[in-house]
């Protein structure tokens, strides 16, 4: 299958984009179909197919025979929620990673379509966007972090619904699985925080005092985040940080500080913003950041059909969009074409120099022989 499988998944979700209602209960074919076809390419990928998984795999088989508590699986509380579901699976299914595997990706998917049915104005964006940049083939190798990301989806239910006691809950169980999701804890007080012009300022003020102290913070958080004492600095994210900045500009520029779903959207995206700001120095921020950045793929829909984000919010008032019809559809086209080149450049033109980690050359479990 190769490479191929990624462009056909976004075939996939664009054609059927088309095919299939996008609005209203019937979305829900759409975003059913969507589920499974992710779940299936995700949950039965080869098992070895990267570096990662070769690791998980090979503590998956050894983890059965460990106590509950001992260091192998409780880690003293680090992940240990993460390495207690490996042990249980591990024992129910005889060693069987790929039933494991199979598990992860449902559960993901199963959020994605939770929240992107309730709360996206346009399903067929929000998977192209959840495609495109990165945090779907993201949870081909990070698993731990991608089952982590998937239950803050659930946790992110609890700040539309303005629910804490939810929201902490299932934020708690994501930081059990993967400890650096804790980052996310102050995610429902971020949200529920009013937009203006003066909050946007102490935000920008924040963030460069944060900068200010950049060595000591990303120190801390490396040490914090990994075991081993150096983690790679990737010096290429800083356009992703220009990016993140320039739609929290147009989030501004066509939707002003109105509408109840998007506030608290844009306000995660801030708090994106200052994580990836520090992605130049420790690769590790990017990680962090992806806990907030991945409600992009409701952040943008919203901004671009803020119509249809009013009857979400039922009824509370909002800024229309000040683009005409044609513009509007000239946005959209343009939003296409940089997820598509942003999934190209990124994501599926590595050159990977590893046999044992080439993702790129996807195969399901079933085309490879077993040894």
């Amino acid at each position: 299958m190769g490479v191929r499988v990624y462009y056909y998944m976004v075939a996939a979700v664009l054609g059927f984009g088309v095919l299939l209602p996008q609005h209203g209960k019937q979305k829900k074919v759409y975003i059913a179909l969507m589920a499974v076809l992710h779940a299936f390419v995700c949950g039965w990928r080869y098992m070895y197919l990267t570096g990662d998984l070769r690791k998980y795999a090979w503590g998956y088989y050894t983890i059965a025979e460990s106590g509950w508590f001992s260091e192998e699986v409780f880690q003293e509380g680090r992940n240990f929620g993460f390495f207690w579901l490996q042990k249980l699976f591990s024992s129910l299914t005889n060693g069987d990673f790929q039933i494991f595997l199979i598990f992860i990706a449902i559960v993901t998917e199963i959020a994605v379509a939770v929240i992107i049915y309730r709360y996206s104005p346009t399903p067929w964006l929000s998977y192209l966007l959840w495609d495109c940049f990165g945090f779907y083939i993201f949870g081909f190798s990070a698993i731990k972090q991608a089952l982590a990301m998937g239950l803050l989806m659930f946790a992110f239910t609890g700040i539309m619904e303005e629910r804490p006691r939810k929201f902490f809950l299932w934020t708690v169980l994501a930081g059990c699985i993967h400890t650096p999701a804790f980052v996310f804890l102050p995610a429902y007080w971020f949200a529920k925080s009013k937009l203006s012009m003066h909050k946007l300022l102490i935000y920008i003020a924040s963030a460069g005092l944060i900068f200010l102290f950049r060595t000591q913070i990303v120190t801390f958080v490396s040490e914090f985040y990994y075991e081993e004492a150096s983690y790679m600095v990737n010096d290429r994210l800083g356009g992703r940080f220009i990016m993140i900045v320039a739609l929290l500009i147009a989030g501004v520029a066509l939707r002003g500080f109105s509408g109840k779903n998007f506030s608290k959207l844009f306000n995660l995206m801030v708090v994106a913003a200052i994580l990836q700001m520090f992605s130049g120095f420790d690769n590790v921020f990017t990680r962090l950041t992806d806990y907030y950045f991945q409600f992009l793929v409701l952040y943008l829909p919203m901004m671009l059909y803020p119509e249809r984000d009013e009857r979400l919010n039922n009824g509370y008032q909002i800024r229309h969009l000040a683009l005409s019809h044609q513009q509007r559809i000239a946005a959209i086209f343009c939003v296409v074409l940089l997820a598509v080149v942003y999934y190209y450049t990124t994501n599926l033109n590595i050159t990977i120099t590893n046999a044992i980690d080439d993702y790129l050359n996807y195969r399901f479990s079933w085309e490879v022989p077993v040894k």
